[in-house]
């Protein structure tokens, strides 16, 4: 299979506004990396780590790399597994896979002891994709002409919807146009890059009644508003905007863009704010972006209001693992490697970050109070999922 290039997609848009300063940010310096101890960390969390065997099939490990089991079988036949998220009471899997003669990858719905159930339609292109909190609801972007796959979105131009399909009842209903949809913490809401080049947020309490076919959708911000507060910055304007990530609280929420002009000159700035129309937005600048699929992956920790990216850097070129605190106002530089990297995955307890490297397939170990990989264990695994999957309750 080709090296990919990213874990997740959403849809990336140009539209021209106006200028303003942007807030100012502190950075704090990067301690010298160490190599890592050729064995992962000890005393690591609890759960169970899925991930995908080459490509081909869906496996899990232990957080340590021990004691791995298949977990699918047909990914010769049907399609290789890219990658997988479990279901939040561990008993599904929402499954990216590679059909044979389809242009993009698709997503299916995996059962203990069923066939995968297909939900994106032939020839589309999965723009990612989540569960909600109680494991009700399983929301993804389909793009369905103009794009291709990203790492936190896809090519301006391309046109899809988000869809929210329910597990229980088997109804996929079509939430508006747009991708990279992500739940709040509480499931009430559902974010998304909207095609006009906005983040979108959509109101899902209306579903509790049974008879609402259009969700309230407000947006919380636009590319003119961003290239407003980032004139200082990105004086050629804001061209591409990546999906919502929000906090574990839902006080924060987080996206990426990118600046207009050349790519490989572009600069890259990821915003967090309080989830609210109009509220402004802290920038944090992140490097000229190494091409137009290398938008910054972002991952709340699943404990606290931090936030940790990965992205390719084209000045020079190098991959980076860094974290976000909005709340203290620091960033930090973990990771900075010449190796191929863009996966990575939280413990469920926040405590630390493993990274798949792709070149040597090795699982890097991270803490995300210091620079320097902890532990290191090969093989590794692509996209790798960290989770606890506890019964529903």
């Amino acid at each position: 299979m080709p090296r990919r290039s990213a874990t997740g997609l959403a849809v990336l848009l140009f539209i021209v506004a106006a200028c303003s300063a942007p807030s100012p940010q502190v950075t704090r310096p990067t301690p010298v990396s160490t190599t890592p101890p050729d064995h992962a960390p000890t005393g690591l969390p609890s759960g169970k780590v899925l991930f995908s065997k080459g490509g081909l099939d869906l496996w899990t490990a232990a957080p340590d790399g021990s004691g791995r089991v298949p977990v699918t079988a047909d990914g010769a036949t049907g399609g290789g597994y890219l990658g997988g998220k479990w279901s939040p009471d561990g008993t599904l899997i929402a499954a990216e896979r590679a059909v044979p003669g389809d242009g993009g990858s698709s997503l299916f719905l995996v059962r203990s002891g069923a066939a995968p159930v297909r939900l994106t339609k032939p020839d589309t292109f999965l723009d990612g994709y989540a569960w909600s909190p109680d494991g009700r609801y399983l929301t993804y972007g389909e793009v369905i002409s103009g794009g291709t796959a990203a790492a936190g979105g896809s090519l301006a131009g391309a046109i899809g919807d988000v869809h929210l399909y329910d597990v229980t009842a088997a109804v996929n209903l079509i939430v508006g146009p747009g991708t990279h949809p992500a739940f709040t913490p509480d499931g009430t809401h559902l974010g998304y890059a909207h095609i006009t080049g906005a983040i979108a947020l959509a109101d899902l309490r209306p579903l509790a009644s049974g008879t609402s076919q259009e969700l309230p959708t407000q947006m919380l911000v636009t590319l003119a508003d961003l290239t407003r507060y980032s004139t200082n910055i990105a004086p050629k304007g804001m061209g591409l905007i990546g999906g919502p990530q929000f906090s574990v609280d839902g006080k924060l929420v987080a996206y990426a863009a990118i600046e207009k002009g050349p790519i490989l000159e572009a600069e890259q700035i990821v915003y967090t704010q309080e989830p609210v129309a109009g509220a402004p937005p802290k920038l944090w600048v992140i490097g000229k972006t190494g091409a137009i699929h290398h938008v910054a992956d972002l991952r709340w920790s699943p404990t606290a209001p931090v936030l940790a990216y990965s992205i390719i850097n084209a000045q020079p070129h190098h991959h980076w693992l860094s974290v976000i605190d909005p709340v203290g106002g620091q960033r930090r530089e973990l990771y900075d490697s010449q190796k191929h990297f863009l996966d990575f995955t939280w413990s469920p307890d926040g405590a630390v970050l493993l990274v798949q490297v792709d070149d040597g397939d090795e699982w890097l170990y991270f803490q995300p109070d210091r620079a320097g990989p902890v532990g290191r264990v090969t093989p590794g695994g692509w996209r790798p999922e960290w989770c606890r999957c506890a019964p529903r309750v």
